[in-house]
């Protein structure tokens, strides 16, 4: 029970507002009862607020925009865990691709200090690489979305074209074992399978409290990728169906 409600509260603090009915949608084998119980007493516990029809995260409440800092602080240990053993995937002189999203941006604070091509369209990502001489940074040019500190448009597809990247490291927004990775927009997916189709290496990033999510609408297929890194709290039975699908499990 407490990791169902742990796992109800992260998607309502991700993604600022649910209803009842994506709840129901991201776990079906919980009825509506238990769910309205695990609601009462997550805004009792002050983690999310309820409201008639499903949850509010706080910060939206308070009329602070649920934005990739706010999401920056949510299963942080997690997070610095998958960042430590992803850099460990990353070579001396390897092109590399780091999407979108908190994790991601953790990862490049965790780069390795040698001779580095990094591409993004993570601004938060941006920032946190390392200062170092031999690290090539290079960040695409496009429309930017605060709520995401992502770069977006037309014109990272076209610089896509002509880029190699040995490794792409890639966030997801939720995981379901029938459906594959999660993300919110199609101009997110389109972008990813562009890049991945450039890519030798596809490499997700995922926290447990990702897994068993199915509110989000547009979906990464689980054959996209060779690995994914993950972190200690991750169920064997998820970790078996990854496994199925030809994916290593880091």
């Amino acid at each position: 029970m407490k990791k169902r409600r742990q796992a109800v509260a992260d998607m309502v603090n991700q993604l600022g507002e649910v209803t009842l009915a994506q709840l129901k949608a991201a776990f079906p084998d919980v009825s509506e009862v238990t769910l309205r119980t695990d609601l009462r007493a997550l805004d009792e516990e002050r983690q999310i607020v309820r409201v008639h029809g499903g949850a509010r995260s706080i910060s939206t409440v308070a009329g602070n925009t649920n934005d990739f800092f706010s999401r920056s602080n949510l299963h942080v240990a997690e997070k610095k865990q998958i960042a430590a053993k992803a850099a460990t995937l990353i070579r001396p002189y390897d092109s590399i691709f780091i999407s979108a999203g908190s994790t991601c941006a953790e990862l490049a604070r965790a780069l390795p200090s040698c001779p580095l091509f990094v591409f993004t369209d993570n601004i938060g990502a941006l920032v946190e690489i390392p200062r170092h001489a031999e690290i090539i940074s290079e960040v695409f040019g496009g429309r930017f979305d605060y709520n995401t500190m992502r770069v977006y448009g037309v014109s990272i597809a076209q610089a896509i074209e002509s880029i190699h990247f040995h490794t792409t490291f890639i966030g997801t927004s939720g995981f379901h074992p029938k459906y594959g990775f999660g993300y919110l927009s199609l101009d997110m997916t389109d972008s990813l399978n562009k890049i991945i189709d450039h890519s030798e290496k596809v490499v997700i990033l995922m926290d447990s409290s990702k897994v068993n999510y199915t509110s989000f609408p547009r979906i990464l297929s689980m054959e996209k990728a060779d690995i994914v890194v993950t972190d200690d709290q991750i169920e064997e039975e998820t970790v078996s169906v990854l496994k199925a699908k030809g994916i290593t499990v880091i």
